[in-house]
């Protein structure tokens, strides 16, 4: 019998976020050809706000009261709704 390992909420919106980054890097370098300096540079401001993604959850999964926003799903979309949002400013 296979067990099958669930991962939490946390590591889920993790997940997305780590992806998400990783996507935007390689269509900003491969397919919107921006420069590399301005890309490193970015970068960095990037990876700090999704690690934001990633503690977010953390901190609201430690209050009591739940919220309908709150759960994987809603952190997973507002992540690809950002990711999209920046690659739509650079592709202007």
């Amino acid at each position: 019998m296979r067990r099958i390992a669930i991962l939490s909420d946390q590591t889920k919106v993790a997940t997305v976020s780590a992806l998400c980054l990783m996507a935007l890097a390689i269509v900003l370098k491969n397919v919107l050809h921006v420069p590399a300096a301005e890309l490193s540079r970015n970068m960095i401001v990037f990876i700090v706000v999704y690690s934001g993604f990633w503690m977010l959850p953390a901190i609201e999964a430690r209050r009591e009261k739940k919220s309908r926003f709150e759960t994987p799903l809603f952190w997973s979309l507002l992540i690809v709704a950002v990711t999209l949002a920046i690659v739509a400013v650079y592709a202007a």
